[in-house]
């Protein structure tokens, strides 16, 4: 599954195309319009999944939150000193319909929490770097991966 994940109108909207690398534009499916609500990287994780409906983001957050509990030292360790900052991320409350800056899904920092809570490759494309995060529990199925073409 390829997506280039962007703050415009439709899934099949290229209309932001000229923002992609000229490189990237082959392998691009389609440019998504998530709401800009301090849970849009949610929402594009949502999407890349098949989770788009009315509470995608919200279960991705809880599926996160859920992992990064579940396996607290294991996560204790990877994130280090970070720990606290992503739980806290994470964590939706269940009225929760907004999120701060301090709650909003950051790459590089949760890709690794996304690939293993969903069992996904994950590919984080930036005008400046690359990113490729695979599970750490687990073997991701061989049509397991979610690219997020950032185009902050």
């Amino acid at each position: 599954m390829r997506r280039a994940s962007r703050r415009t109108q439709s899934a099949s909207n290229m209309a932001y195309g000229h923002c992609l690398e000229p490189d990237w534009l082959p392998h691009v499916e389609g440019i998504i319009d998530v709401v800009s609500d301090g849970n849009c990287g949610y929402r594009c994780v949502a999407f890349g999944l098949g989770l788009a409906d009315v509470d995608g983001w919200r279960n991705v957050r809880r599926r996160m939150y859920d992992e990064i509990i579940g396996y607290e030292d294991l996560w204790r360790e990877v994130l280090g000193s970070s720990f606290e900052t992503v739980k806290n991320a994470v964590h939706c409350p269940e009225n929760q319909v907004g999120a701060s800056f301090k709650e909003w899904l950051t790459l590089p920092d949760m890709g690794l929490l996304v690939s293993t809570a969903f069992n996904v490759i994950l590919v984080n494309l930036s005008h400046g770097s690359a990113s490729t995060f695979l599970p750490l529990r687990s073997a991701p199925p061989s049509s397991s991966l979610l690219t997020d073409l950032s185009l902050q």
